[in-house]
């Protein structure tokens, strides 16, 4: 079930108790990225990588929230994880990606969220901590938010979307938690320093008892997270298309209409990429291949001639047979699709079928003239053809 919010008693959703206008650069400003890893489920989605670290559009997700918090202002951040904290640690090795002075806190004992940030910030000399889900993609304007936290003098501030699927003509639609919360210094002292400590079902209930003002903020536009197979490829297609449309180009790539590929890319002849497409480094694209997007091609794909990939996620050494048709497919690192083989809404692993024959390809320029590709609808399925 969804978790429901709702304004604190007298206070407009969304609405500032003073008006904006209040400066908040005097006050020091530490990030807070919950990435901890648990096993959600057992499915082959949940094996595939620590869920910070599935790429998105290229880039590992959790780097879109350190992004995020760099662009509002914020210069430094603590990445709370647990098993996962290796893993994370070893993708942020190159400071450009983040933008910011990141440490760790390792959490092997369950804390929650609540203790979780509580032992993260308890040692910063911050006054207030900006928290934000490792698995999601913020787009609620920072500096905005922070107003809002410091006109009310809030203890805590709650960012929330409205979801448009309960959007009723009479009524206002409900409010659903976006991920992403403000904390005063003082929300701490209602933390315990030991045991598993959440936001809404603990430390929201026993703030108010005390009579601490907790904020709720409407946020507008998307905030996007990924839960499953499905709302990670919804979410890749999102970001890809918003590049696309924002015409934001990336260091070493080159647009192909509303496609980037990277310069150390191979296309084939008569190569079509149809909308917003993104190929990695070193990948190979064969001859008469259809690429239509939203779709990425991970490093050191290769795509063999006459295959069709539409509306995919392809991570890094992948392997496409000639004639193979896939759409709205995810396919891990080293997962292979054999020749002339038909893939629709599926997950494929390393460990599924054999790679196809490697071949090499002479470099052109790729055309982005023809029509998108319908295919037809299907149930997610994991496995091999």
């Amino acid at each position: 079930m969804r978790g429901r919010l709702q304004p604190s008693p007298g206070l407009r959703s969304g609405a500032p108790c003073c008006g904006f206008g209040v400066t908040v650069k005097s006050t020091k400003i530490k990030g807070i990225v919950l990435a901890g890893s648990y096993p959600w489920g057992q499915s082959l989605f949940d094996r595939l990588r620590p869920r910070p670290l599935l790429p998105i559009a290229e880039t590992p997700l959790i780097v879109y929230a350190l992004r995020w918090l760099s662009d509002g202002g914020v210069s430094s951040a603590t990445i709370c994880a647990n098993s996962a904290a290796r893993a994370v640690r070893g993708a942020l090795t190159d400071p450009a990606l983040a933008g910011m002075d990141i440490d760790f806190y390792e959490d092997w004992m369950p804390r929650g969220a609540a203790g979780c940030v509580r032992d993260a910030g308890h040692s910063s000399d911050a006054d207030v901590f900006v928290v934000t889900d490792g698995t999601a993609i913020p787009s609620v304007n920072l500096q905005g938010l922070l107003e809002t936290h410091a006109v009310c003098d809030a203890a805590l501030t709650v960012v929330v979307h409205h979801d448009p699927t309960d959007a009723d003509t009479t009524e206002d639609p409900g409010l659903n938690p976006g991920g992403i919360y403000v904390f005063s210094r003082r929300a701490f002292d209602c933390i315990p320093a030991r045991g598993f400590q959440d936001i809404k079902e603990t430390l929201i209930p026993k703030l108010h008892s005390l009579g601490e003002r907790v904020v709720v903020h409407t946020g507008f536009g998307a905030c996007p997270r990924v839960l499953n197979t499905e709302t990670y490829l919804a979410v890749n297609q999102w970001m890809v298309s918003r590049l696309a449309a924002e015409r934001r180009g990336r260091p070493g790539y080159q647009a192909i209409g509303d496609a980037m590929a990277h310069e150390s890319a191979r296309l084939g002849a008569n190569v079509k990429l149809v909308g917003p497409v993104v190929i990695g480094k070193d990948v190979t694209i064969g001859d008469g291949v259809t690429v239509v997007g939203p779709t990425t091609i991970g490093t050191g794909s290769v795509v063999e001639d006459n295959a069709v990939v539409s509306r995919s996620v392809v991570w890094d050494g992948c392997a496409i047979g000639p004639e193979a048709v896939l759409d709205r497919c995810l396919l891990a690192d080293h997962a292979a699709v054999r020749a002339g083989a038909s893939l629709f809404s599926s997950l494929r692993s390393a460990n599924h079928a054999e790679a196809p024959r490697q071949r090499r390809f002479a470099g052109v320029a790729a055309s982005p003239s023809t029509p998108r590709i319908a295919q037809p609808a299907a149930t997610w399925h994991e496995g091999s053809l």
